[in-house]
């Protein structure tokens, strides 16, 4: 039995960290870091197109600050999940009580943006510390997806601090180098869509999880905006991703659906 859960992170273009700051930027592009918001509101518009045409149902990540710029009107009626408020790293130094009031302020606008409460959530740059889970089960998100895991054959889910965890897989290609479930390397131009492809058929149960964000669909942080001509072929490379993992027979999920599915709940 093999789930296939494509998600996306929502977020500001091309985020980095910024020293001093909780929040995060957006890579200088000779303007400075200040967040950016043009490329993830392009790409969410682009990618939803390309799952709807293919019949996938995803899951979104979405950070509270940029659905509040970009809108939620392409994620009417789909899954989406909580990024934080402002891409914060949950591992820094909070206030006391700070995790769970950004947290609960990332649940709320989201509510507010597209009228239904979020169940899942994804922490910013895959961080994810042991007070995390407990706050937020008690803000209501059942599921996450902020852990790495090596892949042997399968992935799981399992129970994180009173979430159902549904993790990223990572492995070796055959060249012995190691490939995570992102596909920042292909956006980037580091990877053909064939290696997520053989990655994926080395699974034989389980959940494949596979990630990318909004904004790459239309930005590179190596290379800028992309022209016409490479969108069109991300976007190509898109589809043969899913394409060929959907051809091995895995079934495109949601999250909750997937994990509901395995019975972890």
């Amino acid at each position: 039995m093999r789930s296939f859960c494509f998600t996306v992170d929502v977020d500001r273009d091309a985020n980095i960290p910024v020293p001093g700051m909780s929040q995060a930027g957006s890579y200088n592009r000779g303007l400075g870091t200040a967040p950016r918001f043009r490329s993830s509101g392009e790409g969410i518009g682009t990618l939803t197109g390309i799952l709807d045409e293919m019949g996938v149902r995803a899951t979104y990540f979405a950070e509270a600050r940029t659905l509040s710029k970009i809108g939620a009107q392409h994620l009417e009626g789909r899954e989406v999940g909580i990024h934080g408020f402002d891409h914060e790293d949950f591992t820094g130094t909070f206030p006391p009580g700070g995790k769970k009031e950004l947290l609960k302020r990332a649940c709320e606008a989201v509510e507010d943006l597209t009228g239904k409460r979020p169940r899942c959530s994804r922490m910013p740059y895959m961080k994810i510390s042991e007070d995390i889970p407990p706050i937020l089960s008690e803000i209501g998100i059942r599921y996450d997806s902020s852990q790495y895991q090596d892949m042997d054959k399968e992935v799981m889910p399992y129970v994180l601090g009173g979430v159902v965890e549904v993790p990223v897989p990572v492995t070796r290609d055959a060249s012995e180098k190691k490939i995570v479930g992102y596909l920042w390397p292909m956006h980037e131009g580091k990877r053909p869509p064939g290696d997520y492809v053989r990655m994926a058929s080395r699974m034989e149960n389980g959940i494949f999880t596979l990630a990318t964000h909004s904004w790459h669909m239309s930005e590179r942080i190596d290379g800028g905006y992309v022209t016409k001509q490479d969108a069109k072929a991300n976007e190509n490379n898109l589809r043969e991703v899913i394409a060929g993992i959907l051809d091995m027979g895995f079934k495109a999920e949601t999250l909750p659906d997937a994990a509901e599915r395995f019975g972890v709940r």
